[in-house]
């Protein structure tokens, strides 16, 4: 059997991992930094219109590609690898839940950012302590530092998922060619 590419899906991955790259960039120009997670927000975005393989590309390639180009998120201490798991959960979440159930952006969001925070302390309680820093204490800190970050995630994917799938329609892209046309409908 011959391999297909599709190559819609791969210039919804560059595009929505290269928004992943230059968003955070604005966002530490303006001294918003990371608080607001804005690599988490065009990702999360992206994953409604990827596949979960491809919505996992990005979340893997996006933080490790912007940390060797930017600097941020920093490789040492690990942040970019911590970053790029709870990418990995979170995108993979994302796509896999918008192609099999019904659930509106935001449920399929909170269910995600839910599961991420999860990955994320159980990652922290596992690394920080190699670095001297007490885990619990770094998971609670950064639970609340992110928390201006969640409701403003909360507040523009809803929005901004319809938005893209218009553009996305407009620029005929083909989604979802993995799919068949009853499941195109599935993002509310």
């Amino acid at each position: 059997m011959r391999n297909v590419i599709d190559t819609s899906n791969l210039l919804l991955c560059a595009v929505f991992s290269a928004l992943g790259i230059t968003i955070p960039i604005i966002f530490h120009m303006l001294g918003l930094g990371s608080v607001f997670l804005p690599m988490f927000i065009p990702l999360a975005i992206g994953a409604f219109f990827l596949d979960v393989k491809n919505a996992l590309i990005i979340a893997l390639v996006t933080p490790l590609a912007s940390a060797l180009l930017t600097g941020m998120p920093p490789l040492n201490p690990p942040i970019a690898f911590i970053v790029a798991a709870e990418l990995a959960v979170f995108c993979t979440i994302i796509s896999f839940l918008n192609a099999k159930t019904k659930l509106p952006v935001l449920a399929v969001l909170l269910i995600a950012i839910i599961a991420e925070r999860t990955v994320q302390i159980l990652l922290f309680l596992n690394i920080m302590p190699l670095f001297g820093v007490s885990a619990a204490a770094w998971s609670a800190y950064e639970i609340l530092k992110v928390m201006p970050g969640i409701i403003l995630m909360s507040v523009i994917v809803p929005i901004m998922v319809p938005v893209a799938r218009k553009i996305i329609e407009k620029r005929s892209l083909r989604l979802f060619e993995h799919r068949n046309d009853d499941e195109l409908g599935n993002i509310r």
